[in-house]
């Protein structure tokens, strides 16, 4: 699954500093410093959540709130349409870990955040044995959503372009809210919260997928509209 594309954009928009051009919180890192892992990391830290609220001069758009649209789960057992789905709290999130190997365009990004996802659902179908039906307001809280991404990185025309990525995820827990659950039967639909609560780890091997994946659609397009802005000379000093 691909992850956090955006907190790599991140990672590449704070190596380094384009005089006139970054804003002023951006603090430059250089490839020659030994120390270049925990610079990176600590300018992440400060220029992160800035980041992930916009960057109007540079046509970065706001990554907290991330407007998904729509999110599709369609397997055999369940399927379920969110509409209208924001994802909020990425703005918060915490690193872990930065290293990077310039000379051989390999990094690693290790970061984690708690975040909230709210929509209207529509769903219909089974949890291992449990019916599940119901068209309301859903909201997904997810509490340390760790993301570790591995990648590799090359100069095209003077800019960076990310040549392969690998990443991985987990998380402490997952807590639901569904309205209207079977047409409003409070009873039914308390006793299915509760056990959608209780198994969340199942829930989420369903819905996570292809939830980060439309988070990731939403956050290429503002990496893309990075790398083609700032040259790869800029975006990390010698």
């Amino acid at each position: 699954m691909r992850v956090s594309l955006c907190l790599l954009a991140v990672a590449y928009f704070i190596a380094g500093a384009c005089a006139g051009k970054l804003p002023p919180f951006i603090k430059a890192c250089s490839v020659s410093d030994p120390k270049l892992n925990q610079c990176i990391e600590s300018a992440i830290t400060v220029a992160g959540p800035k980041f992930a609220q916009g960057i109007p001069e540079l046509g970065i758009k706001p990554l907290d709130p991330a407007e998904l649209g729509r999110v599709v789960v369609n397997n055999p057992a369940l399927k379920v349409i969110l509409d209208d789905t924001v994802v909020t709290g990425l703005g918060g999130f915490r690193i872990n870990s930065f290293k990077m190997n310039a000379e051989k365009g390999k990094s690693v990004l290790d970061f984690t955040a708690n975040v909230t996802l709210k929509a209207h659902y529509d769903m219909d179908g089974k949890v291992l044995i449990v019916p599940i039906r119901g068209n309301g307001q859903a909201k997904i809280k997810i509490t340390n959503l760790r993301i570790v991404i591995k990648y590799d990185f090359k100069t095209v025309d003077g800019h960076w372009t990310v040549t392969d990525h690998k990443d991985s995820y987990k998380m402490d827990r997952a807590q639901f809210k569904f309205t209207n659950l079977f047409n409003g039967n409070k009873e039914l639909a308390d006793t299915t919260i509760r056990f959608l609560n209780e198994n969340w780890e199942i829930i989420m091997q369903e819905i996570a997928p292809p939830a980060i994946d439309q988070v990731i659609a939403a956050c290429v397009e503002e990496v893309r509209k990075l790398f083609l802005a700032i040259p790869a000379d800029q975006l990390l000093s010698q």
